[in-house]
């Protein structure tokens, strides 16, 4: 099942019928109901983009999807994959194949607010990264919707205490003690995946030729390529 008949399934099917119900009482959808609707077509496209970028960084395996893959995304999202999201996937296989693979090791920018990376786009334009942002005491704040804007606007001495990871990472409060920033060659990528403790090689970067494909590899009895049966 792909998110979007998930979402059509148990959100706008259960619980708009829900909704519906307690209509009665004066109880609405909740704000951002239609932009969370639109973005079935689009969060799982860019959410799986974003964790492509960043397995350097995350202790995670992501790949190119297949062209079986791709053909099922297609079939699933009809006015979406094959527009926005199938291009930038030939991209990087082309590249990843001219030895190109590109890993971005910098890390990416939180909404305040949900404390999730800003890589959703604009509702009604999914070539447009969404962005907000509000001033507060002197300092800036960075969001990710209206919505959580307005939740930040409303109650902001609440989020300005969240503790947000790259902040605190770019400040040095992520490195180990005997860490020295200082030291020719010091990598700050390297030293945060050693604070979290992250076997590097073996806990990312991509999922071909990683222990997790030979694992699921022998659970299935498969056999990968350059392998002897």
């Amino acid at each position: 099942m792909s998110w979007r008949e998930s979402w059509e399934m148990y959100v706008e099917q259960n619980g708009g019928a829900l909704f519906k119900d307690l209509a009665r009482y004066g109880i609405r959808k909740p704000k951002g109901w239609d932009q969370a609707c639109e973005g079935k077509d689009h969060i799982s496209h860019q959410t799986f983009a974003v964790f492509y970028n960043y397995n350097a960084a995350a202790p995670i395996h992501t790949w190119v999807p297949t062209e079986e893959e791709m053909g099922w995304l297609s079939e699933k999202y009809p006015e979406t994959f094959d527009k926005y999201y199938r291009p930038r996937w030939d991209y990087w296989r082309e590249q990843a194949a001219k030895g190109n693979r590109f890993y971005n090791k910098t890390l990416p920018m939180l909404c305040t607010t949900c404390q999730i990376p800003m890589i959703f786009t604009e509702p009604g334009d999914a070539t447009k990264i969404c962005y907000r942002e509000s001033d507060y005491l002197g300092d800036k704040y960075h969001f990710c919707s209206d919505h959580c804007k307005e939740i930040f606007d409303n109650e902001p001495e609440k989020f300005v205490q969240s503790w947000l990871p790259p902040q605190q990472v770019y400040q040095g409060n992520c490195f180990k003690p005997d860490a020295d920033p200082t030291k020719e060659g010091f990598d700050p990528l390297m030293a945060l995946l050693d604070y979290y403790n992250l076997n590097v090689g073996r806990d990312n970067f991509d999922f071909e030729g990683s222990e997790d494909q030979k694992n699921f590899a022998a659970w299935r009895g498969e056999v990968l390529q350059g392998e002897a049966k």
